[in-house]
Parts: C-alpha cells; sequence; structure tokens
C-alpha cells in the first residue's frame, strides 16, 4: 500500500477527503481576504475576530477525524490558515513599503503551533470516533 492509500493519513474515503481538502483550499482564500480586509482598514480590525479563522479550522480538522480520519486532511485546515497570514502580509508588505515586515521566525512559530493545534484536534476526532463505536 502506498502512502497515498493510507487512511491514517488520507482518510478512509476519497470523497470525504476531497470535501475537506476543497474546504481547506477555500478557507485559504476566505482567511487570506479576511485578514487582507482588516490589513487595509476596508473591515474593522476586532482582535477577538482574529481567531475565528483557527476556531472554524479547528472545528473542521475535528468533524474530518471522527468522520474519515486523516491526518494530513485534518492537520492541512488549521495549517492553511498560516499560508494565508504569510500571503496578506506579503502582499501587503510589497505594496507598502513602511508596512512592518515580521521575521519568518514568527511565521515559522504559527504555522508549527497549527500543525500542533491540527494534530491535536485530529487525536481528539478519531479518539472519540473510537469512543463511540466502542460504546455505542
Amino acid at each position: 500500500m502506498s502512502a497515498t492509500q493510507s487512511a491514517v493519513l488520507f482518510g478512509r474515503e476519497r470523497h470525504r477527503s476531497r470535501q475537506f481538502i476543497g474546504f481547506a483550499a477555500a478557507m485559504f482564500v476566505l482567511t487570506a481576504v479576511f485578514l487582507g480586509g482588516m490589513m487595509t482598514g476596508t473591515l474593522p480590525f476586532i482582535w477577538p475576530l482574529v481567531y475565528l479563522p483557527v476556531l472554524i479550522g479547528v472545528v473542521a480538522a475535528l468533524v474530518n477525524a471522527y468522520l474519515n480520519s486523516g491526518l494530513v486532511v485534518s492537520t492541512l485546515n488549521t495549517v492553511v490558515i498560516a499560508g494565508a497570514m504569510v500571503l496578506t502580509h506579503g502582499i501587503r508588505a510589497v505594496l507598502s513599503p513602511s508596512w512592518p515586515v515580521t521575521g519568518w521566525s514568527w511565521y515559522l512559530w504559527v504555522a508549527t503551533a497549527l500543525l500542533g493545534v491540527g494534530i491535536g484536534a485530529f487525536i481528539l476526532g478519531a479518539g472519540m470516533r473510537r469512543l463511540v463505536g466502542h460504546f455505542g
């Protein structure tokens, strides 16, 4: 069995895995637009709203792990948020040279933290599925 056919990495059902990968792609675009709008001032900057994409990504990772497994697919739902941050900050730095550029180590830290959150969500979701299957 190849790595792309592994149920632990990519899920048991290909169709459901594609759905959650598509959701991760949509989250990437929507997060980039959302953060870009807050950076440019077209959307009001409300600090707690910055965590909204993370919350949605964690819920998607939990649901994917519960329904389909797939460690890579679950973590992708959280890590794309860091990618959207890098994209929006990079575009903003190019368009506005006076914009303060954060060092790459900060983005690496955020990506690593979101990877850990995605792995944790996978463990919780897959564990919950096993508990429900065992007791249900």
